[in-house]
């Protein structure tokens, strides 16, 4: 019989659920903020796509290559 019905989601997949959030409401963020002129919106949405891929691609390396590398 079945142990468990339900599967959880794993930690690699949720870390790049958070990023991906992260990069959506960080722009969506920094567009409506009326304080800023349309260069520095543009230069902060480049800043919060960039780290985060960086920050992703981090994680992707942590959790999938180093395990083949063993």
């Amino acid at each position: 019989m079945y142990s468990s019905v339900l599967a959880f989601i794993g930690i690699p997949e949720l870390g790049m659920i958070a990023g991906i959030a992260v990069i959506l409401f960080g722009c969506k963020a920094v567009s409506q903020n009326p304080f800023i002129d349309r260069k520095q919106k543009l230069l902060w949405m480049l800043t919060i796509v960039v780290l985060n891929w960086v920050g992703l691609l981090w994680y992707y390396y942590v959790f999938y290559m180093r395990n083949n590398e063993e």
